[in-house]
């Protein structure tokens, strides 16, 4: 083997992963923080004025952003290295993982409009809703500084991560030649400090907190970081202890920094050593509802928006109509609040069972199930073993 040549991908073993360890379990508490980042204008205080770090809910998303490399790093990296798994066939698996909620949540949002239009009911805030940005919204124009910020605004990471899965072959087949633990980590903080430099230097703001026009500027550096991690990992000798100690100190460090409103420099490079000690850290025995949110995550993250349209929109409307104490004493006003989020929750556990999960067991056994006819068969080939499905 020449000096130059990348090191062989691990071979993937044929079981099933095991579920439901931390990883899964942050999954969960970052789409957690979005919803009350997004919700916390509604609040009867604003909850970022009750803390500055309860007003970083963007830093859950860039954690989505570098969880999402290194998952699929992870998952199909030595498919993709041995030719078992096209490029063609992983980008189309992701966008089809992505963009039904996508599409199946703005439509629902669009008719939620037109109808409380019809009726007179105005949005809480329609300038969220504007007609005229329907048509980026569909065709996910995010990355060409198009749609965001409108209508369901979690969406602008599917299309900036969509750009991010079509580079992945191509990033994965070099990020083979980083051999070290202390390269991958060195790699990494070159391209976050690089890339919030670059971002403050060129746009005037930090890189973790990007306006939503530079979607891809935002997104492409630390789905990139995502990788190195998973090399950090892969490349490393980690025991239990060791690689729990590492998730345990990142831990330490973001709630450290947040309690001083720290830069989000260092709660980046905090999230980053989660994901690293957790992800090398062996899933002996599930975490009491790991799993569970793990499948739920992506639907919170994506149902949300439309949720919340219609708590604050029309729920609470109508129960302060015919309640009007509820907005004049305190703890009240707050349950009503709280209401939000157990709403988000139960929408996005009854859209992943009655809704995503089918869709995705029906596009699977029609698109990339062994022998199945579809438009992308000559684009794809079926992997000869099962690799597990992430769904950051």
């Amino acid at each position: 083997m020449s000096a130059a040549s990348p090191i062989p991908a691990p071979a993937v073993p044929n079981v099933r992963a095991v579920r439901g360890g931390a990883l899964d379990g942050l999954r969960f508490l970052a789409a957690l923080f979005v919803v009350v980042f997004h919700f916390g204008d509604e609040a009867p205080v604003a909850i970022a004025s009750l803390h500055e770090s309860l007003g970083r809910g963007y830093l859950a998303t860039d954690f989505f952003l570098m969880l999402s490399g290194f998952v699929l790093a992870r998952a199909y990296g030595a498919p993709i290295i041995a030719g078992t798994v096209s490029p063609g066939r992983f980008w189309w698996k992701r966008f089809t993982r992505c963009y039904p909620t996508h599409l199946i949540t703005l439509g629902l949002l669009t008719a939620m409009v037109a109808i409380a239009a019809l009726l007179g009911v105005a949005a809480n805030h329609p300038e969220n809703f504007p007609w005229s940005g329907v048509p980026a919204q569909i065709l996910l124009l995010h990355v060409f500084g198009q749609g965001g910020g409108q209508w369901n605004i979690p969406s602008w990471t599917i299309s900036a991560l969509l750009v991010c899965y079509a580079a992945f072959p191509w990033l994965w087949r070099r990020m083979l030649y980083v051999r070290r633990p202390l390269t991958a980590l060195g790699l990494g903080l070159l391209i976050l400090v690089g890339a919030d430099l670059a971002s403050l230097a060129l746009l005037g703001a930090e890189q973790f907190s990007l306006p939503f026009q530079w979607a891809i500027v935002r997104a492409a550096p630390l789905f990139l970081v995502g990788l190195t991690l998973a090399r950090i990992v892969q490349t490393g000798t980690w025991s239990p202890g060791s690689a729990r100690l590492t998730g345990f100190a990142g831990v330490v460090l973001l709630l450290g920094n947040a309690a001083l409103s720290g830069p989000d420099l260092v709660n980046v490079l905090a999230i980053a050593t989660v994901i690293v000690g957790s992800g090398a850290a062996p899933v002996t025995r599930p975490l009491p509802g790991a799993e569970w949110g793990a499948r739920v995550s992506f639907s919170l993250f994506m149902t949300h928006t439309l949720t919340g349209a219609v708590w604050f929109g029309l729920v609470v409307p109508q129960l302060v109509r015919r309640l009007p104490a509820l907005e004049t004493v305190a703890w009240q006003g707050w349950m009503l609040w709280l209401g939000a989020g157990v709403a988000a929750l139960v929408v996005a556990d009854l859209y992943n069972r009655l809704i995503d999960a089918p869709i995705q067991r029906w596009l699977n056994a029609r698109l990339f199930a062994p022998g199945a006819r579809s438009p992308f068969s000559r684009w794809s080939r079926p992997a000869r073993y099962p690799a597990p499905e992430p769904s950051a």
